[in-house]
C-alpha cells in the first residue's frame, strides 16, 4: 500500500468517501507524476480531433460517446446522433435545450417559455420519478445528485463544439444511463491564430436580450478559449422572467511532443420565475429560483509507444438551487434550498492496432454530498466503476463488446454488458447496425432518503435494450436512415399509495421506430440546399396492465430546410408533437416553425467580419400548449448583430 499512501494519504480511522478533497490533491500529485514519467519525446500531440480526412478525400467522423474513446462513425453500432457547431449556427438557438429539441428521438420538455427549465427524454425515456438520461459536459456529470435532472436551458451554445446523443442504454460505458447520454463537447482553442474572437448581441419580444462573446488563440504551447454569456427576458406571461449569466474558460498546454495538460473552469448562475403554482388555481404564490453551478476539470493525456494513449482527469463541482415563494399580498418566504458538492476521478488507457482493433480500459470514481433543507441531515454519495470495451474491424464487419461494473453507496452494484455489430454493404454506402445492451438507472438518492416517502430498499431500474438500424445513400445527395428500438424495463419505480412510499413495482416496455430522409444539394459555387424530414414513433406499455403509459410523446415529426448562397444563409426548422397527453387543455399535433436568416456584411478592415441575423420563432403563431401551467410563446421576433475578428 506504499504507492497508494504516496498519492492518497488518509486517516485510517475515517472512510475514504468522507475525504473528497484528499482525492483532488492526490489527483494533482498523480498527474504531475505522470507528466514527468510518462511523457514520451516522439509522436505529434494535438487537441482531440473530431474527424480525419482519408486519402480519397472523404471525411471520417469520429464519435467519442460510444466507447469513451474516439471511434470512427462507420464502426459505431449504437444509435448516436451528432450535432456539429455548423448545424447549431443554422438554427435560432442560444442554449443546449433549444438545440436538442430538433434531434429525432429526443423530446425536450420546456416548463414554460423563454428561460424556463428544460429537461430531455430520449426514445420515450422517463423524466420522473427516475430521470434516465445522463448529461455530461467536459466529462463532468451535470445531473443533480439527489434528483438527477439537468436544466438544459442553463447551458449556452457559445462554448459548445458539438453534442453527441447516445440513444438507448449506454450503461456499458457511462454507468447510470438507461435512457441514453447527452455528451456536450466544448470548443478548443483556435490553433491557427494568436488571438481571435466573436461578439454577438440580439434583442427581441418580451424584452429579450441575449449577448455573448468569446476569445481564443494559441501562443507557442499554450492555448486558450474563454466565453461569456448573458441572457434575460421578461417572459411570455406574468411571473416568467429569467436572468442567466455564464463564464467558461479552457486552457491547453502541450507537454513534450505528445502530451497535453488541459484545465477547464465553468461558472453559471441565474434567476427565473415559475408561475405554475399560481396557474393551478390552488395556491396564491409563484416560485422564484436562484441556481448556480461551478465546475473545474484538470486533465492530462499523452500518446505512448505502440499506439497506446493514456488519459487521467480530476474534477470538482458545486451546485446550488434556492426556491423562494413570492406572494401577491404577503412578503416572500423561503420554500427550500439545496446544495451539493462532487469530486471525481477518471482514468483510461487505450490500445489501437493499425486502426483495426481498439481496446479501452477505464475507471470512474465520484464522491460527493448533498444537503436539502427539508431533510434532517446531509447525505454522502459514492460511485466507482471499471469498464472495458473492444472494437474489432474484420472485413466489412465492425464488432464491439463491452462491460462495466458499477459499485454504489446507496443501491449496491450493477453489471452492464453490451455487444454490437456493423455490417457495410457493398453498394450505395449502405450499412446495417445492431446492438444489444443492458442498462440501469440508479434510484435517485432523494427517493431513498426522503424522511416521509423514501425507501432505503429501492433497487436500480434495469433494462435490456435492443437497437437495429440501417442507412443508405441511393444517390450521392440523398441519405435514408431507419432505426428500430425496444427496451424491456424491470424494477420500474412508482409510488405505492398503499404504503405511501416509492417502490420497485412495475415492468414497462418501450419500443418504437425512427426514420429520416436528408438531402444535401450542391447548386453551384457557394450555393447549397439541405433538407431533412424525420419521424419518431414511441409506444410505452405497462406490462402488468397492458395499458399505454400516458404523457410520453408517441409521435414526433421534425423538418428542416437550410439554404446558403454566398454571404446569405437562411433556415427553417419545425416540429410537431403528439404528447399522448392526459391533460384536457393540451393542444398539440401542430407544427411549430422557427426561421433564421444571417447575412455577412462586407468587412470594414482590421480582420473584422460583421453579420446581421434575424429570427422568427413560431412563425405561424401556432397555439401549441401541453399543460396550462407551462405557458408557451406565440410568434415572437428577435434580431441582432455579430462580429468575428
Amino acid at each position: 500500500m506504499e504507492w497508494f499512501d504516496l498519492f492518497f494519504p488518509h486517516d485510517e480511522g475515517v472512510p475514504l468517501n468522507q475525504f473528497p478533497a484528499v482525492y483532488v490533491h492526490a489527483m494533482v500529485r498523480l498527474i504531475i507524476f505522470l507528466i514527468v514519467f510518462l511523457s514520451p519525446t516522439s509522436s505529434i500531440a494535438g487537441d482531440s480531433p473530431r474527424f480525419r480526412i482519408n486519402e480519397d478525400g472523404t471525411i471520417e467522423v469520429w464519435i467519442t460517446s460510444y466507447t469513451r474513446e474516439q471511434t470512427p462513425e462507420e464502426n459505431v453500432a449504437a444509435n448516436i446522433e451528432v450535432v456539429t457547431r455548423e448545424q447549431i449556427e443554422k438554427i435560432p438557438a442560444t442554449n443546449a435545450a433549444e438545440v436538442l429539441q430538433f434531434i429525432p428521438g429526443v423530446y425536450v420538455e420546456f416548463n414554460g417559455g423563454l428561460g424556463s427549465q428544460a429537461t430531455a427524454s430520449i426514445q420515450g425515456s422517463s423524466f420522473s420519478p427516475v430521470p434516465e438520461v445522463a448529461v455530461y459536459q467536459d466529462g463532468v456529470p451535470l445531473n443533480m445528485l439527489a434528483n438527477p435532472v439537468t436544466n438544459l436551458s442553463f447551458i449556452p451554445v457559445s462554448s459548445i463544439e458539438r453534442i453527441e446523443v447516445y440513444k438507448g442504454a449506454a450503461s456499458s460505458a457511462w454507468g447510470t444511463a438507461l435512457g441514453g447520454v447527452i455528451n456536450i463537447i466544448t470548443r478548443e482553442p483556435n490553433p491557427n491564430k494568436l488571438f481571435s474572437g466573436t461578439v454577438q448581441s440580439s434583442y427581441g419580444d418580451f424584452s429579450t436580450l441575449r449577448s455573448s462573446g468569446s476569445v481564443s488563440g494559441t501562443v507557442d504551447r499554450f492555448g486558450y478559449f474563454i466565453s461569456v454569456d448573458h441572457d434575460e427576458t421578461a417572459g411570455v406571461a406574468p411571473h416568467m422572467s429569467s436572468l442567466q449569466d455564464a463564464v467558461y474558460a479552457k486552457f491547453n498546454y502541450r507537454i513534450g511532443d505528445s502530451g497535453r495538460l488541459n484545465f477547464v473552469v465553468n461558472h453559471d448562475e441565474g434567476k427565473r420565475e415559475n408561475p405554475s403554482p399560481l396557474l393551478t388555481g390552488r395556491y396564491n404564490y409563484w416560485e422564484y429560483f436562484h441556481q448556480n453551478r461551478t465546475y473545474e476539470r484538470l486533465l492530462y493525456e499523452t500518446s505512448l509507444p505502440n499506439n497506446i494513449t493514456y488519459t487521467i482527469e480530476g474534477r470538482h463541482q458545486e451546485f446550488g438551487l434556492i426556491d423562494d415563494y413570492r406572494f401577491i399580498l404577503k412578503p416572500q418566504r423561503r420554500g427550500w434550498d439545496y446544495a451539493e458538492e462532487l469530486y471525481g476521478i477518471s482514468s483510461r488507457i487505450s490500445h489501437d492496432l493499425n486502426d483495426k482493433n481498439r481496446f479501452v480500459l477505464g475507471f470512474d470514481g465520484d464522491w460527493g454530498t448533498y444537503a436539502y433543507s427539508l431533510y434532517d441531515r446531509d447525505y454522502p454519495t459514492r460511485n466507482w466503476a471499471v469498464y472495458a470495451n473492444d472494437t474489432l474491424k474484420v472485413g466489412d464487419f465492425a464488432l464491439t463488446g463491452g462491460v462495466r461494473y458499477d459499485n454504489n453507496l446507496d443501491f449496491g452494484s450493477e453489471v452492464s454488458p453490451m455487444g454490437g455489430v456493423v455490417y457495410h454493404l457493398p453498394w450505395y454506402e449502405a450499412l446495417v447496425r445492431a446492438q444489444v445492451s443492458r442498462g440501469f438507472a440508479a434510484p435517485p438518492p432523494g427517493l431513498i432518503h426522503d424522511p416521509t416517502v423514501g425507501n432505503e430498499d429501492l433497487m436500480a431500474e434495469t433494462a435490456v435494450n435492443y437497437q437495429l438500424g440501417a442507412e443508405i445513400h441511393p444517390i450521392k445527395a440523398l441519405k435514408l436512415e431507419i432505426n428500430f428500438f425496444r427496451a424491456d424495463i424491470s424494477n420500474f419505480i412508482s409510488f405505492d399509495q398503499a404504503v405511501y412510499k416509492w417502490k420497485n413495482i412495475e415492468d414497462v416496455t418501450r419500443q418504437g421506430i425512427e426514420a429520416r430522409a436528408s438531402t444535401n444539394f450542391n447548386l453551384g459555387t457557394s450555393n447549397s440546399l439541405k433538407i431533412s424530414f424525420g419521424e419518431t414513433f414511441v409506444d410505452v406499455e405497462n406490462q402488468k396492465t397492458g395499458e399505454v403509459v400516458k404523457d410520453v410523446p408517441r409521435q414526433i415529426l421534425d423538418v428542416s430546410v437550410s439554404h446558403s448562397y454566398k454571404q446569405f444563409t437562411q433556415s427553417i426548422t419545425g416540429k410537431c408533437i403528439d404528447n399522448n397527453s392526459s391533460f384536457p387543455e393540451t393542444r398539440d399535433e401542430i407544427f411549430v416553425f422557427d426561421y433564421l436568416a444571417k447575412l455577412k456584411l462586407p468587412s470594414p478592415g482590421m480582420n473584422l467580419t460583421p453579420s446581421l441575423f434575424f429570427a422568427v420563432h413560431n412563425m405561424t403563431n401556432a397555439p401549441y400548449i401541453y399543460r396550462k401551467v407551462f405557458p408557451q410563446p406565440g410568434r415572437w421576433i428577435e434580431g441582432g448583430v455579430s462580429c468575428e475578428f
